[in-house]
This record gives C-alpha cells, sequence and structure tokens, in this order.
C-alpha cells in the first residue's frame, strides 16, 4: 500500500465504491478488508477461517511475536491485529490501568479465501477455491456498493475535558523540563455504544469521511475494528524495510487557495518539523538494531502529504536486512511504533501509562497482512473505532505529540480534528 507524494495524491482520483460486506460480515465470524484505492495502491479480501491465534491478558514474557512468526510460516496469506500493550510482553513494561473493552491484543488468522485487486484491474482470488461459493461472494461483494443502514448510537463521551488535558499535559511538559523525555504522546479515550450489526456501516461511514491509504475493517468474533488510517508503521519488500512515521497535522482549508497556505504553514512550522524529526531519529535508531550496516537512510524528510480531511507530516525511513532476519526479531526492534510513544522510547511509553486514564489496548498498534513469502505490511491504528459487538461498546483514542515547543490549547484542539471523523461517524453524520 504505497504513500503517493502529495502532487499524486487527489482523492478527486480516487475510486470511491466500497465493497458491500454486509452479509458476508452478518455470516461470518472472520472478515478482512484492507482498502486502498489509491493509484498504485492493493486491496484485499479475506473471508472466513481456516486457523487462528489470538493472545490477551497477561502478557508478561509470553514470546507473543516468535508465535505469530510460527503461525505466519504457513505458506498462507494471513491477516490481523497487533495490539498496543503486546510492548508488554517482551519490555520491562506493564500496564496498570487495562483497557477494558475486551478485545485481544493480538488477533491472526488464515482466511479460507483471499481476494485482492487494485484500481482498474480485475480481482483475483489468490488463496482459497475460486469456484467456492465463498470466492463467489466475496466477488459479488466487490462488484456490489456500500449503503449504510442507519443506526441509534449513544454520543461519544470524552475521557478527559479541557481542563483535565490541560493537567497531563502540564504534567508531559514537568518531564520534558526534567529532562526524562523530549517528545511524549499523549492520548485519551472516547467510548460511546453500538449496535452489534452496526461495525461494518460504521467503518462505510469513516471511509467515505476520511478515504485513507490504510483503510481496513478487521472482524475476528464479536472483535472489531475499523480504521482511517492514514500512516504506514512497517512494510517489508525483499530484504528492504520502509517505515512512514507521521508526526505534524494541519486542518485542510476551505477553499484551494486555503488550503495551500495551510500546507505551506505546515511545511514552516518549526514545531511540528521538530516533532517529526524527533521521531524520525526514533526510527532509524529502531530499524539500525536489524539493518545492515550503513544502510538506514532517510529517503523524505518531512515531506506534506494531502488527505481527505487533513495534510500531514511524514517521513519516510528505509533500511536493508538480510534475508534471515526473522519477524520476531523486526518486532522487537521496532514496536510499537514511535509515532504513537514519544523519545527516549521507553521513558515515554512508562509515562504513557502512568498519565493515561486508560489503558490503550488495541489503539496504537497495527493491522495488515503477512503474505506466504514473509513479506508484511503494517499500518499504525489511529483515526479507528474499535467495537466489541457482544457488549456494544465501542471506543476510540486520539492524541499528540508533545514537545517543549507545544502549548496546550493547540495541542486540545488538535485532538479534536483528529476526533472529528470518527464521532461524525457514530453520530451517523
Amino acid at each position: 500500500m504505497p504513500l503517493p507524494a502529495i502532487e499524486h495524491y487527489t482523492f478527486k482520483d480516487m475510486s470511491q465504491v466500497l465493497p458491500n460486506l454486509k452479509s458476508l460480515a452478518g455470516d461470518l465470524t472472520h472478515v478482512v478488508l484492507l482498502f486502498d484505492e489509491s493509484d498504485g495502491g492493493s486491496c484485499y479480501l479475506g473471508l472466513g477461517c481456516n486457523r487462528s491465534i489470538e493472545i490477551g491478558g497477561e502478557l508478561k514474557e509470553v514470546e507473543v511475536f516468535e508465535s505469530l512468526q510460527k503461525f505466519s510460516e504457513s505458506n498462507a496469506w494471513t491477516f490481523g491485529w497487533m495490539g498496543y500493550d503486546l510492548k508488554n510482553s517482551f519490555l520491562d513494561l506493564s500496564t496498570e490501568i487495562k483497557n477494558g473493552l475486551g478485545l485481544p491484543d493480538l488477533a491472526w488468522w488464515e482466511p479460507k479465501v483471499v481476494i485482492r485487486w487494485s484500481k482498474g484491474d480485475r480481482p483475483n482470488i489468490i488463496q482459497g477455491d475460486p469456484e467456492s461459493e465463498l470466492a463467489i461472494r466475496g466477488l459479488d461483494a466487490i462488484k456490489g456498493e456500500f449503503k449504510a443502514e442507519e443506526y441509534e448510537c449513544d454520543e461519544m463521551v470524552w475521557t478527559w475535558g479541557k481542563e483535565d488535558y490541560t493537567t497531563n499535559y502540564n504534567a508531559v511538559k514537568e518531564l520534558i523540563q526534567a529532562g526524562d523525555v523530549y517528545e511524549l504522546n499523549l492520548c485519551q479515550t472516547l467510548s460511546s455504544k453500538a449496535p452489534k450489526g452496526s461495525s461494518w456501516d460504521l467503518f462505510g461511514r469513516l471511509y467515505t469521511k476520511t478515504k485513507a491509504p490504510f483503510s481496513a475493517y478487521l472482524q475476528c468474533g464479536s472483535s472489531r475494528i475499523m480504521s482511517g488510517s492514514p500512516e504506514r508503521f512497517l512494510k517489508r519488500e525483499g530484504d528492504k524495510l520502509i517505515s512512514q512515521p507521521i508526526k505534524g497535522t494541519i486542518a485542510r482549508g476551505r477553499n484551494e487557495d486555503e488550503d495551500l497556505r495551510q500546507i505551506e504553514a505546515l511545511k514552516n512550522s518549526e514545531k511540528e518539523r521538530v516533532e517529526n524529526i524527533m521521531i524520525a531519529d526514533l526510527v532509524r535508531n529502531d530499524l539500525s538494531r536489524v539493518a545492515k550496516r550503513n544502510s538506514v537512510e532517510v529517503v523524505d524528510l518531512c515531506g506534506i502529504h494531502t488527505f481527505e480531511t487533513v495534510h500531514q507530516m511524514i517521513t519516510e525511513v528505509q533500511c536493508e536486512i538480510d534475508s534471515h532476519t526473522s519477524l520476531a526479531d523486526i518486532l522487537k526492534a521496532t514496536f510499537p511504533m514511535g509515532s504513537m510513544t514519544g523519545a527516549p522510547k521507553i521513558s515515554a511509553m512508562k509515562n504513557i501509562d502512568r498519565l493515561e486514564a486508560k489503558g490503550r489496548g488495541v489503539y496504537s498498534g497495527s493491522v495488515g497482512y503477512i503474505s506466504p513469502n514473509g513479506s508484511f505490511d503494517f499500518n499504525v491504528l489511529i483515526r479507528s473505532l474499535f467495537h466489541n459487538a457482544e457488549t456494544e461498546k465501542i471506543e476510540a483514542a486520539v492524541g499528540g505529540a508533545i514537545t517543549y515547543l507545544s502549548n496546550a490549547e493547540d495541542e486540545f484542539n488538535e485532538c479534536g480534528l483528529k476526533a472529528e471523523a470518527l464521532i461524525k461517524t457514530v453520530k451517523g453524520e
């Protein structure tokens, strides 16, 4: 799922037709859709489940990434999610306040049928029996068109009001002054209730608002993720690793002239560039733990990319690795992604667990695929909704990086900007 440069990245050129997965999502326990209809992007639809792995609860010293690596060594396409708290399985970290939504920290599975297509191309069945009923239903769904049903959902409620946010923001600034961290990503949760059968429709609504290149719908039993993420965590192509951390956000303008001014404002913002470069350095350091000597390089520093509702500042970092480097070693070196933690990374994560009102759970983890040859592509789980269809609880979370150049008012407003599409999705607006 490549991330095009801004001059080539216009949504008027994108197909806005989602598959009609309503019936399949209602009938199957396992459904996955990775949806990127931009030029050069690929879409994947996985239906059913041959086998799966789920891990959650107490994670201390559980070999989660080794288990995922073993599971994926099967000459099959596999898909799923990795939650933020998997950090506790291999680092000397803990989460004192659990998330409580009830989604497993790791859910990964091998679909019975996998269909892949890209803009302007015919769908191809790359896994499973092409003449099976499931494959035929999947192809029919791709020909369909998403039409949202109306659901009554409760209003999304913020964990913190402005006063609470400011208090915790000030605590982060004290950590920066003391030298404990120089950047920390402080997040807060929104929660509501949504009917059991609303997950697919909520994803469809979210996609029409965000049209993000790393959009994804994942359903594993009653656990559902609806992601409108614009950010890649990590991609492996042969012996190359690619990471594209985002730091720096500004709203789209109301017209073309204002939009161009917003782009220039983001491009020339000292604060946003400082945030981005700090995290780019962190990513370089993480990749260097598995990279071939002298192979880590920044190929695009602080590039500006345009999405449906915001402009973002994105840096691309690449490296070369030995062909025998394992998935587990790569993930232990890089997970969770620096754009959602801060720097120094361990200190930032310790303080995140101390300051945030609720455990992140799956939020700021990742969803994606692992191919039969070991290549993979993982997003960053931001701009996403997390739904427990059994309890009908639904959550989202938003946040931003705080540095010495930040101020509380701007950071609080940025949280609101990032949450806008999520809130409107649940409201049905």
